[in-house]
């Protein structure tokens, strides 16, 4: 089980447009900087964004920040170029590369990014286990959205999962991150606002981006259908019916920043610390 005061009920994404030409690297860091001023402390991302210069950005914004007072997650698995390797070899170079980033000695949470459950072998498994022992990471986790997740529950290995929480979801996909918390697992739920609808033109690098995704999405048909139609209620609808004890959003404007941390009930976390 994950117990740490920086674990936050809502976390920010650094990833898709963090990662690149669509957000400017100064306007990412004062985001991520001003996400902590407003009681969000938990921060995901990996070296697969951007190769790797989510992390780097990441890093850069933290700098000053006491490192016990944020909860970094990465992840491994997919490097940069977007190669596939969960070798355990692979696995470790990937960890040192993303702490080298991060200008970190460790991170918080190290989530294996969409294994197969094949994957998951007891070797790879003893090497996290070690990493934890040499202080690298705290905590070991899973990102995924099927049955690669029930096998993680299963080994008794992890701390976390990470997947999809939002009104699309299914029976199945529910009661898989219900049993879980039940086995003592933290869920962290991402694409909180996948399938809602944002109303206005692009009208800039980072709307662009997001527009460019939901098109994607929609003509490859792996939009989720969700019964609310603004990211905000898609946010709402997490808060207070989902099954995850963090969600992670992305955004690019300091105002939905502000309106996340306000549903989320974290300015007295912020005004506390």
């Amino acid at each position: 089980m994950i117990d740490d005061p920086a674990f936050s009920r809502l976390g920010f994404g650094v990833s898709g447009p963090h990662a690149g030409w669509a957000m400017p690297r100064h306007a990412t860091e004062e985001l991520v900087r001003r996400a902590v001023g407003l009681g969000i402390t938990l921060f995901d991302t990996g070296p697969s964004y951007g190769k790797g210069e989510a992390e780097r950005r990441l890093g850069r914004a933290l700098q000053t920040v006491p490192r016990d007072k944020v909860f970094v997650a990465t992840k491994a698995g997919i490097g940069p170029g977007g190669r596939r390797d969960f070798s355990a070899g692979a696995v470790e170079m990937s960890l040192r590369a993303s702490l080298d980033r991060l200008a970190m000695n460790h991170v918080d949470l190290l989530l294996l990014h969409g294994p197969a459950a094949a994957e998951m072998s007891d070797k790879l498994i003893r090497h996290l286990q070690a990493f934890r022992e040499r202080g690298m990471v705290r905590y070991l986790g899973v990102c995924g959205r099927g049955g690669e997740l029930d096998a993680a529950i299963d080994t008794g290995a992890f701390q976390a999962i990470m997947a999809p929480v939002n009104p699309g979801l299914s029976d199945t996909e529910t009661a898989r991150l219900e049993r879980a918390r039940a086995a003592g697992l933290r869920v962290l739920g991402i694409e909180v606002m996948a399938g809602t609808t944002r109303r206005r033109l692009p009208r800039s690098r980072s709307d662009l981006w997001y527009w460019a995704r939901q098109t994607r999405r929609s003509l490859l048909g792996t939009a989720p259908a969700v019964p609310v139609n603004t990211p905000q209620l898609g946010l709402k609808w997490a808060l207070e019916n989902g099954p995850a004890d963090a969600l992670v959003c992305l955004t690019t404007r300091h105002a939905n920043l502000a309106e996340n941390a306000r549903l989320a009930a974290l300015e007295a976390r912020a005004s506390a610390s």
